[in-house]
């Protein structure tokens, strides 16, 4: 039974790591959990979907003018777990451009409601999740 749930943990740690860099549709997966037994698995998924999670981001990140002045431009990926309730939990800035986006890209992911956790079997479980930011600076017109 312990090498069971062994397997059942390992699935889940490799499944949460490989995960893509975009956000996508949510997607159910068949995997085997060891034993020939399949589970269903899902990722975590904002509340409406990724076209949601975009509309969100849009809405609420804001450019720091400093940074829009200098031409800074970039990819910020912010790091969190998605825990069986749904809630983010542990936000961390992974990989960054400077502090003044890093430190908005951290802020609206803090403002962020809570998710659909993800499953494995039908049963919610904590996820980690990473999630890219980008800022391109807008065309002077």
């Amino acid at each position: 039974m312990k090498l069971h749930f062994a397997a059942i943990a390992v699935l889940i740690a490799a499944h949460s790591y490989a995960q893509n860099s975009a956000p996508q549709k949510k997607e159910r997966q068949r995997v085997k959990a060891g034993f020939g037994v399949s589970v269903t698995q899902t990722q975590p998924e904002f509340p409406g979907g990724a076209d949601s999670l975009n509309s969100f981001l849009k809405k609420n990140t804001v450019y720091p003018q400093q940074a829009k002045l200098n031409g800074i431009h970039g990819r910020v990926y912010i790091g969190f777990l998605v825990d069986k309730a749904g809630k983010l939990k542990n936000i961390k800035m992974l990989s960054g451009v400077n502090e003044d986006l890093n430190n908005e890209a951290l802020h609206v992911v803090q403002m962020m409601p809570d998710w659909k956790p993800g499953t494995t079997a039908g049963n919610a479980v904590d996820v980690q999740y990473i999630l890219p930011i980008d800022f391109i600076v807008p065309e002077k017109r």
